[in-house]
């Protein structure tokens, strides 16, 4: 196999899945004989995501009991080990028999509930994560506060001051983010694609920046020099990493459940949700086995209800359970959602005299172009890494742009599926920003756009940080009180317009943070 047959197969495994958020509620619907369990929980919250996790410790932390409901498996449980890049086991694909990355579906598979899930619309493909962990499991764990002015932009209502002095320092500290030593990645083969890329970057005028992370960079060392099992060096991120990156079962969530108030129900899928006479809410669910069976239907009442299914999940239990049991939704609903300016591309024939970008390369990224500043190309910019095995002298970025026109969703009743008007009308600008930004490369460095990559070296439709549609102070009240309700919350990142300007998960926890610290100072679980 040549050069280019390669890279048209196989490349790309990893691409995005960096900046992968989220959770929705697609399962097989095969039925063995079930039976229905009605389960009485005074606090509820759907989805063990970025939201949920922090909801579910703070709640937990004030003495209240709580049930979590997660469709995805718990793997720290379960004992299954997780799949590296190159060899695709049971975390790769949720329910598929095929692997599911934007390319590199070479792989058959026996349906299982794995960590990684694919919505495909019309326009535009949205990967999500699944399991006790929510995206978290998948991302590559870039953990990015956005820029100040950027933020006051995107939420002018929000104390920023309140945000950088405290919410933003206090998740960096749960969620244990640290940063590459220097000298660690000057000398490790492992992130020669990292250096190529800043190098040329440089070259071309660009300001690059170090990227912190939540991958435990000593860990990484001692993977290294051989003292414990590989996994960011063994191909192992969008499958989830079997060693050394600190997801949230092993940060917000192990201290909710060192509290003994928390219980996590995982491969239960909730299906829609009704209102009651009394304000409390009713949700329809199903528990599934490992193959999307369903073994029971379940029928869970409570008086307090948490949506942290991630963006795409809470819309679609917001818009169905409207469709199906009439509950109130906000006009707001499904409005104002972006992709947070995710836009693919790729330059080809990187330092290939030089031996180009390596052919070892950790999974876990810590470079970064910013080039926010630029008035008429602002956008900030992942040097992305591409494990497979050999040299392909490729250079991958994921660029994250502003989200000029927002797109909108709604529920189509009779498909009984998500509908998202969003086009190419909408990543206009971010087009334009990656030809800017490719062309200058190239003609600093040399090179060509990958025109065998995505769509012509643009990969406009791939999504990995949905966000919006719930936005907090439209659809919500200022603390994520949905309106219209008076015990219905929304913790995650569909209360945030669109667009943040870098990976979001740092500003979806740290916005979950503010919402449930100013929830419970207000009584609203008592």
């Amino acid at each position: 196999m040549n050069r280019k047959e390669f890279i048209k197969t196989s490349v790309l495994a990893i691409s995005g899945f960096y900046f992968l958020q989220s959770n929705l509620f697609q399962a097989a619907e095969r039925r063995t004989n079930t039976i229905k369990e009605i389960v009485e929980a005074p606090i509820i919250i759907i989805g063990s995501g970025y939201g949920g996790a922090v909801s579910a410790l703070r709640l937990c932390e004030a003495g209240k009991k709580v049930v979590l409901l997660e469709m995805g498996l718990n793997w720290e449980k379960a004992g299954i080990p997780f799949s590296n890049l190159l060899k695709p086991g049971k975390s790769s694909a949720w329910l598929k028999k095929k692997t599911i990355a934007p390319f590199m579906n070479i792989f058959s598979l026996t349906p299982f509930t794995g960590t990684l899930d694919r919505l495909d619309f019309d326009n535009i493909n949205i990967w999500v994560g699944r399991g006790v962990g929510g995206g978290s499991l998948v991302n590559g764990g870039m953990a990015v506060t956005p820029k100040e002015d950027y933020f006051k932009e995107v939420f002018p209502n929000l104390d920023a001051e309140r945000f950088y002095n405290h919410y933003f320092p206090l998740v960096r500290e749960e969620l244990k983010v640290n940063v590459i030593d220097e000298q660690f990645l000057k000398d490790c083969p492992y992130y020669k694609f990292t250096r190529v890329g800043e190098e040329e970057a440089h070259k071309a005028g660009f300001k690059t920046m170090r990227v912190p992370n939540v991958y435990d960079f000593k860990y990484m060392e001692k993977e290294f020099r051989n003292e414990v099992p590989r996994s960011a060096l063994n191909t192992e991120v969008i499958y989830g990493n079997n060693h050394g990156k600190n997801s949230l079962d092993k940060t917000y969530l192990k201290k909710a459940m060192d509290t003994g108030n928390l219980e996590i129900l995982d491969l239960h899928k909730v299906d829609h949700i009704k209102l009651n006479d009394d304000k409390s809410y009713t949700l329809n669910a199903q528990q599934i086995d490992t193959s999307g069976n369903v073994i029971t239907d379940k029928v869970f009442h409570c008086k307090k209800l948490i949506l942290s299914a991630g963006t795409m999940g809470t819309l679609q239990l917001l818009l169905r359970s409207n469709a199906v049991n009439n509950l109130p939704i906000h006009e707001k609903i499904g409005k104002n959602w972006g992709n947070n300016g995710n836009f693919m591309t790729g330059r080809n024939w990187v330092k290939p005299l030089s031996g180009g970008t390596g052919s070892k390369q950790s999974t876990i990224p810590v470079g970064g172009i910013d080039n926010w500043d630029d008035k008429e190309h602002p956008f900030f910019t992942e040097i992305a890494p591409l494990p497979m095995g050999m040299d392909v002298a490729t250079a991958l970025y994921l660029l994250i742009n502003r989200v000029d026109k927002k797109g909108e969703v709604a529920y189509d009743k009779a498909t009984q599926m998500l509908k998202l008007n969003w086009d190419e009308s909408n990543t206009v600008n971010m087009r334009q920003n990656a030809k800017y930004f490719v062309r200058k490369m190239n003609k600093a460095n040399g090179g060509t756009r990958s025109h065998f990559l995505f769509n012509n070296g643009f990969g406009a439709d791939i999504c990995y940080h949905p966000l919006g549609g719930c936005v907090l102070g439209e659809a919500t009240n200022e603390f994520g009180k949905l309106r219209d309700h008076d015990h219905l919350y929304v913790l995650d990142g569909s209360l945030i317009p669109g667009t943040i300007g870098v990976n979001p998960f740092v500003t979806i926890t740290a916005i979950a943070e503010y919402c449930i610290e100013n929830l419970i100072k207000q009584n609203e679980f008592a």
